[in-house]
């Protein structure tokens, strides 16, 4: 990660070379010689850290850090002054400050100090990420819908039963890995190894020394033996994703693991055991697939021994607008945007919409929404065109398939929200966003599309 260094000083030949020589130690470095050019440049270049000097002409580095730090509160500023006593010290650091250095100074010393701060905000990041994980202990999946609490339910009983395979089915992006983290996060095991073993994105060749090791010279390359992932996991939890990927002929190799935890590493001849719980997903349906020959009847009913099934995100109903409120929250967060809201014609989009890609494609989608979008308030029309309904016909006409549906009509209507007024009003906006798209955001090319005045445009606009 490349840091960001503010230089705040009136001197600006000592700005100049701090800029330079911080610089050729591989940061990115910016200066203000002023508190209003300071105050921008954290809004524009939110540095990581400041240098600021405590006296910039009229104005005061005492004063100005609160201002800096009520913008960005992580900040680790360093004061200078080539007028310091203990009495100022004393001061820089009740106002904020992380140290404070005299000038002059050797550069050595700053680049020590400028680690000193790097170390701290990388320790406050890990305190973050610590509480947030304490915050959210428990709370492993976003929603309020009966049908997750059933499976919040399943996770908590099982959890506890420490030798308990678990068969976690569901969807693709419905949050099977979260399920399996959560069962050993609550389990006697937590504070041993969780490993994840992808059976579908390791290659058929590779995937028995992935999983048992193999002695050495047990093949060509093998030069030295090598632990398997089953192996390494001893006293954990191993999780095995995309079970219903696994070749037939592991599958065979694996059921005899799962009856008494005994393996043979590749090429080896003695028997080796280990103490791991396992944990199984897929989204495919392995009835199916023992049907189609594909998946091994004894070995499904060797997994099956406590299934829990995932429901796919259009089964959640008002779960999908509380995940979507969580996505943008943390997005927002991360982007240091302010947190979107939804018109009530966009929530609509939102609930109509199947999500094939479930709980992954939400958030993928309100990613790619607050990054193309700094609205504050999203219509439909900002939202991907096949949750929106929206598409553009032949570049010019606009055209919403449900609106002329009667079914979606009538359910509106009987909605018990329905706003004649809001519905024009956003139908309004949807052609004036069109338009403008069209004219490369000219009002006067804009108008003419539109049929009205380029004044009357104008005050639409104005009106928001």
């Amino acid at each position: 990660m490349i840091y960001r260094i503010l230089v705040i000083d009136d001197e600006k030949s000592l700005s100049h070379s701090l800029c330079e020589g911080l610089g050729d130690l591989g940061y990115q470095t910016q200066s203000a010689s002023n508190a209003a050019e300071a105050v921008k440049q954290m809004a524009a270049f939110k540095p990581h850290i400041a240098l600021l000097d405590l006296r910039l002409g009229k104005d005061n580095g005492l004063e100005l850090l609160p201002e800096l730090k009520k913008i960005d509160s992580d900040l680790v500023a360093f004061m200078m002054t080539a007028y310091g006593d203990v009495k100022t010290a004393v001061a820089a650091i009740k106002a904020g400050a992380f140290d404070y250095l005299h000038k002059p100074f050797e550069f050595d010393e700053l680049d020590i100090l400028i680690q000193k701060g790097i170390d701290h905000l990388k320790a406050m990041n890990r305190l973050t990420l610590y509480e947030d994980e304490k915050l959210h202990r428990g709370k492993y999946m976003i929603g309020e819908h009966e049908l997750l609490k059933a499976v919040m339910h399943r996770v908590e009983v099982v959890a506890p039963s420490e030798r308990t395979t678990v068969l976690i089915q569901g969807e693709t992006g419905t949050g099977k890995e979260l399920v399996a983290e959560a069962i050993h996060r609550l389990s006697p095991r937590s504070a041993l190894p969780f490993v994840k073993i992808n059976c579908g994105a390791i290659p058929q060749n590779l995937m028995e020394s992935e999983l048992f090791g193999f002695e050495k010279n047990a093949f060509t390359g093998a030069a030295a033996r090598k632990k398997g992932l089953l192996e390494l996991a001893d006293g954990g939890t191993v999780f095995l994703d995309e079970i219903g990927e696994l070749p037939l002929e592991l599958q065979s190799k694996l059921l005899r693991f799962l009856e008494d935890r005994k393996f043979k590493r590749v090429g080896g001849l003695e028997d080796l055991e280990v103490d791991v719980r396992v944990l199984a997903a897929t989204n495919r349906d392995l009835k199916q697939a023992i049907e189609e020959k594909y998946f091994r009847e004894d070995l499904y009913y060797r997994l099956h021994v406590f299934p829990i099934q995932l429901p796919p995100l259009r089964q959640r109903g008002e779960d999908i607008l509380l995940l979507t409120r969580f996505f943008f929250e943390n997005e927002a967060k991360k982007h240091q945007r302010p947190v979107p809201e939804l018109t009530e014609e966009a929530k609509r989009c939102m609930l109509t919409y199947q999500w094939p890609g479930n709980v992954r494609e939400l958030k993928n989608v309100v990613e790619r929404t607050i990054l193309l979008y700094p609205q504050q308030r999203l219509e439909p029309i900002h939202l991907p065109p096949e949750i929106s309904k929206l598409r553009l016909v032949e570049g010019e006409e606009i055209q919403n398939k449900a609106a002329n549906n009667y079914e979606v009509l009538l359910a509106r209507l009987t909605s018990g929200v329905f706003s004649l007024e809001e519905e024009v009003g956003f139908m309004e906006r949807q052609y004036i966003e069109v338009a403008l798209a069209l004219s490369n955001q000219q009002i006067s090319k804009a108008a003419d599309l539109l049929g009205i005045s380029r004044f009357a445009l104008k005050r639409k606009l104005e009106k928001g």
